[in-house]
């Protein structure tokens, strides 16, 4: 039931069963949380006896030991060597970058005759220019490097990680299936970009401002230590999933449930035009698109690009009254937990009302978490969020995106909740 259909099945469980539901599978106990307080408890107040699911071997085949994938002393060295990469006033000094790049989306659009499109593509193939220039400082074919094969390479990857996590039966990577051999490519692909680019940057001496600049010039406590190659590599492809991926889903998700939606989306027309009109967006322009953020926000809590959170036990623990023993894997899906009915009034409905301000005090903690919580929390929230507005508020001043028949687009939930077989749409360029 939970490979076939993951999302249905865990929704099924909670209907029936409540705030736990416990399924067998092979040799391991699993255990759904769709409650806050569990959730607190897991990933927050005892988070200690808690390491990544074996559903994370999967994404490792990728990512390597960077910040999603590793746990322990490595882990927390490696956060602490990244934290200040995300300083809030580190981010905004990249904002003109995300900005500059969606213009020029913008005006590919402008010069199509044909304006039918796939939507999730082109959030791929923006945010993979996005990301190519605010975490290595180069557009996609710049300083001698082809970053274009990045973005195809990572779907292959990503999709045998899936498929290696949902395996009972695993064979090693060396065995030449079809499947490995695919795998095989894009990892020499990922692998040979990245450590060009690290290793021309090492070489130059160069000093950039740009997120893998500072990961390169970050030290430990006694200011020494810096991170290899190799933990660079594992963080770079870990943060060029997170800001890639991610925000292409997330984004593709919102414009249809504005196209669902005119009246919100010509509401948030409004609220950028009113507020930054036809000039560029600036991070100050930001805080004053208070309704934009409430329809991202409420975006991720219909469908989190990170839709279910995993741990394994260390030890015996009780969580809510439920006895969990050691090993065994406890979920808190946020997709279930952002569709409660226990916890969000009339939850299928698309209402951005929800996150307005002064609305957090009613509802309970974790109720929404599209980005975990506790001291694992998505390290790139906040660059996510603001990548995710900038693009809203140019797109939607400009652009209305009209998508082909909704009602049959659904989720398909693999490392992300990317929409299966894309999202066709038209674009409608905005007048007036």
């Amino acid at each position: 039931m939970l490979l076939r259909d993951p999302l249905g099945s865990l929704t099924a469980a909670h209907a029936r069963y409540g705030d736990a539901a416990t399924f067998r599978l092979a040799h391991l106990r699993f255990v759904s949380f769709a409650d806050p307080a569990a959730a607190q408890h897991v990933l927050i107040r005892n988070h200690r006896n808690y390491i990544k699911s074996p559903s994370y071997q999967g994404l490792r085949l990728v990512l390597g030991d960077g910040l999603v994938t590793s746990d322990g002393d490595h882990w927390r060295r490696q956060r602490k060597l990244a934290q200040p990469a995300f300083h809030r006033q580190r981010l905004a000094a990249l904002v003109d970058t995300m900005v500059q790049c969606i213009d020029e989306r913008l005006v590919e659009w402008d010069a199509r005759r044909d304006l039918d499109v796939d939507i999730h593509a082109e959030m791929m193939g923006l945010t993979l220019a996005i990301v190519s220039r605010t975490l290595f400082g180069m557009d996609l074919q710049g300083d001698g490097v082809d970053l274009r094969p990045l973005g195809p390479a990572v779907t292959i990857a990503l999709h045998k990680a899936n498929e290696f996590a949902e395996s009972i039966v695993k064979l090693p990577l060396w065995v030449p299936t079809p499947s490995n051999r695919r795998f095989a490519k894009a990892k020499r692909v990922l692998d040979e970009i990245v450590h060009r680019i690290i290793d021309g940057r090492r070489k130059s001496g160069e000093q950039r401002d740009d997120v893998l600049g500072m990961l390169m010039a970050a030290t430990d406590e006694s200011g020494t230590e810096r991170m290899d190659d190799q933990q660079l590599r594992d963080e770079v492809m870990t943060l060029f999933l997170a800001g890639h991926e991610t925000i292409a889903t997330s984004m593709s998700w919102t414009f249809m449930l504005l196209h669902q939606h005119p009246e919100i989306a010509a509401r948030v027309r409004d609220e950028v035009n009113a507020n930054v009109g036809d000039r560029m967006p600036t991070v100050d322009d930001l805080p004053a698109l208070v309704y934009l953020g409430q329809v991202v926000d409420e975006s991720m809590r219909l469908y989190p690009p990170a839709w279910i959170i995993e741990r394994q036990a260390l030890g015996d623990d009780e969580v809510c009254g439920w006895r969990i023993p050691k090993g065994t894997i406890v979920a808190t899906p946020p997709y279930v937990l952002h569709r409660s009915p226990a916890l969000w009034e009339d939850p299928l409905r698309f209402d951005p009302e929800r996150f307005a301000p002064g609305k957090l005090e009613e509802r309970a903690k974790l109720a929404y978490m599209p980005f975990g919580a506790g001291p694992r929390v998505c390290i790139g929230n906040h660059f996510a969020l603001m990548e995710a507005k900038l693009i809203l508020a140019m797109i939607a001043r400009r652009w209305s995106v009209q998508v082909k028949d909704p009602a049959n687009i659904r989720p398909d939930p693999k490392v992300t909740l990317r929409p299966a077989g894309g999202m066709p749409a038209r674009l409608h360029r905005v007048t007036g």
